[in-house]
């Protein structure tokens, strides 16, 4: 699986004639939260539980990209499933 670490790319990406400011970028991720729907309709308890483990060991977006702490905004919203 290829872990791409886009500040290294946007340093590459000098030599083609972009003239980016890596301390001066700001990096916008989307974070989801999966939670259970209260009308009753959705997936039933264990399922549930099942989505709740796969995105508590999931690699956050951030970690994945390599993106600098410092610089990153998250942007989050909770999907009812």
């Amino acid at each position: 699986m290829e872990r791409p670490h886009i500040p290294e790319l946007l340093t590459t990406s000098k030599a083609l004639g972009c003239t980016i400011d890596l301390d001066d970028v700001t990096y916008y991720v989307g974070h989801e939260t999966v939670v259970r729907r209260e009308d009753g309709k959705g997936l039933s308890a264990w399922q549930d539980g099942i989505f709740a483990v796969m995105e508590r060991n999931a690699i956050h977006v951030s970690d994945f990209f390599s993106l600098p702490s410092d610089q990153v905004v998250e942007i989050g919203r909770q999907v009812s499933i």
